[in-house]
């Protein structure tokens, strides 16, 4: 593994995607002074600019990192350096996810501190931090597809299907009965279902990096 050259391209990433990233976490910022100033249509909204933002970054970063390369004929000067397919692959999953891991990360401490601060909404932190999940596995499936494909129109596909599961899984999980059950509640209860839904998106995840590192890896040809 050429970790110098990985190193280069995640900084190239990063570098060129800053003005995103940065727009991001601003969005995120106002998104969650919107849901802190209290009241249900104020916490309505910032919850869907929530996502919408979370998931908006992810998409764009897939797209613009991984699909625009082969759309503007950039990747075959990529692929004449010294680095192989599976090198290729390292340096834009680590470099997406590392960028996408900064708003996230600033999502789900910023909307679980919220919760804890009033006290009658804290039996919501478990089914946020399961949708949080569900959003990086989302994330994760559009990255896979782009990476695997380098197509447009499957990375579009991937976002679609990506937003529809985000929104089918969410309202599915929340009513599971170990997880609805105290997710109005003043207290956290963590279930067992809680932990096993948890736990099935981080090994999905899981899986969909492997897959995508194990395709790449068997590509002979970047053309």
């Amino acid at each position: 593994m050429n970790y110098a050259m990985v190193k280069r391209l995640v900084l190239k990433d990063w570098y060129l995607q800053r003005w995103a990233i940065l727009a991001s976490l601003a969005g995120i910022v106002a998104t969650l002074g919107i849901i802190a100033t209290g009241g249900k249509v104020a916490f309505l909204l910032g919850l869907i600019l929530l996502i919408i933002v979370i998931i908006s970054i992810g998409a764009h970063m897939a797209v613009s990192t991984i699909v625009a390369e082969r759309k503007e004929q950039t990747l075959p000067f990529v692929m004449s350096l010294p680095i192989s397919y599976r090198e290729y692959t390292a340096s834009k999953i680590w470099g997406n996810l590392l960028i996408f891991l900064i708003p996230w990360l600033t999502m789900v401490v910023g909307s679980i501190g919220l919760l804890l601060w009033s006290p009658s909404s804290r039996g919501l932190v478990p089914y946020t931090a399961i949708m949080s999940a569900e959003i990086l596995l989302s994330t994760c499936l559009i990255l896979a597809v782009a990476l695997i494909t380098e197509s447009q129109g499957w990375a579009v596909a991937a976002i679609m299907v990506g937003n529809i599961g985000v929104n089918v899984l969410g309202y599915a999980f929340a009513h599971i009965a170990g997880i609805a059950k105290g997710m109005w509640g003043p207290t956290i209860q963590w279930s067992g279902s809680a932990s096993a839904v948890l736990l099935a998106e981080f090994v999905t995840v899981g899986l969909l990096l492997g897959v995508t590192f194990f395709v790449q890896g068997r590509k002979k040809d970047f053309l």
